[in-house]
């Protein structure tokens, strides 16, 4: 078993000293377990960990519920979660793009594990030899990391980098020994040991990261072994391991608030900053006197505007600043929201009239700003005279 250090030697190590930056506050606390799909368009889009993508928002992590680890440092976080098959997964995102730079899959256990995901590589039963073959070469060697890595306990290491072709992606493959089997090949073939190392050393971790990030820490001195080329990485040969989760698992404590406001109320400034929502300002006001009750220092306000239709604003209870919420109207109609003081998480449930259809929209707010999470049709329109509790099921 390859232990958490030498895993980051593969992968996580190159977190450190990255850019030379200043850590930020880390915000990341717990994540919805929803299935979210808001991607941005990459060029090296197709490089994927456990059917997630380099380039990805953070957002799409949402998926696997709260991290059991968050780690950050200078621009860097890297989110850390335990899969239901037994393989570890390591996730880092830049700030303040958010996006993900590095993924990286591990299986920790002794013995055969799951598919990689990519080609026909096996956790736990993929040779080194078997990599390289169908790698065609050794691949890369950095000047300032040894390729062979062992354990104050005897286990062997050993680390396999490859571009992958027309990306700005490096793949890195970490095979490991156990100490009773390194024992074996030390006494069986003494100096020469390393050099029938390969068909012994089985596949612990594969991962991806952006070759920038890696060369933070790595590097960029590097030696190509002979026959070396880029390796083909396409989304073809990714199969998601990630099915889609039931709504009931989304927990309002998996967005905390930062703060809560309990001095006293301030109302928009409707002659200046807040002036568009000066036709409602009686309403607003009123919404806002009984003090906040959502995201830790907002009132949540929602005006009728017909049979079945009606809109809604969220009211800063410390700086008086008003927002909109981004569902409500006619093509939102018989609109529900569910929130509360201790969380950033809104749910909404409303009723497109002409397809005659029910959704559940749940947004995350942060600062002002609104994150369109996950919309998910619960049934036909009369499913929206049941309670948001009743739909999220």
């Amino acid at each position: 078993m390859i232990s958490e250090q030498l895993v980051g030697l593969a992968m996580a190590g190159v977190r450190a000293r990255a850019l030379g930056l200043t850590g930020h506050q880390n915000r990341v606390f717990g994540l919805i377990t929803l299935f979210a799909l808001l991607t941005a368009a990459s060029t090296s889009g197709a490089q994927s960990i456990e059917g997630f993508q380099l380039g990805d928002d953070k957002i799409t992590l949402q998926r696997l519920g709260v991290p059991s680890e968050t780690k950050a440092d200078g621009a860097f976080t890297t989110l850390t979660y335990h899969g239901s098959d037994g393989v570890d997964l390591e996730a880092t995102y830049q700030k303040p793009s958010d996006r993900l730079v590095a993924l990286q899959a591990t299986w920790p256990k002794g013995g055969a594990g799951p598919s990689t995901g990519y080609g026909a590589l096996t956790f736990g039963k993929t040779s080194l030899s078997e990599i390289r073959s169908q790698m065609g070469s050794k691949g890369i060697l950095y000047a300032s990391q040894s390729p062979v890595v062992a354990s104050s306990g005897g286990a062997i290491s050993i680390l396999s980098y490859f571009d992958v072709s027309g990306t700005d992606a490096v793949a890195t493959f970490v095979t490991s020994i156990d100490s009773d089997e390194a024992a074996k090949l030390k006494a069986t073939f003494g100096a020469d040991a390393y050099k029938n190392a390969p068909p012994a050393a089985k596949l612990r971790t594969i991962g991806v990261s952006r070759r920038e990030y890696l060369e933070n820490s790595q590097g960029t001195k590097r030696t190509l072994d002979i026959g070396y080329r880029a390796i083909t990485w396409s989304s073809q040969e990714i199969t998601s391991k990630h099915p889609a989760i039931s709504l009931a698992r989304i927990k309002p404590g998996q967005l905390p608030v930062f703060r809560t406001y309990s001095g006293p109320n301030n109302f928009p400034d409707f002659p200046g900053r807040d002036k568009e929502f000066t036709n409602f300002r009686t309403r607003i006001t009123d919404g806002m006197s009984g003090g906040p009750a959502f995201a830790g220092e907002y009132s949540v306000i929602q005006i009728g505007c017909g049979t079945g239709c009606s809109f809604a604003y969220v009211g800063n209870n410390r700086t008086g600043q008003v927002f909109n919420v981004p569902v409500g109207g006619e093509d939102n109609m018989y609109l529900s929201l569910k929130y509360q003081l201790d969380s950033r998480l809104l749910v909404a449930q409303w009723a497109d009239y002409e397809a005659s259809k029910c959704y559940l929209q749940f947004f995350g707010f942060d600062d002002g700003e609104w994150t369109d999470l996950l919309k998910r049709e619960v049934g036909p329109m009369d499913d929206c005279f049941k309670t948001i509790a009743e739909n999220a099921h």
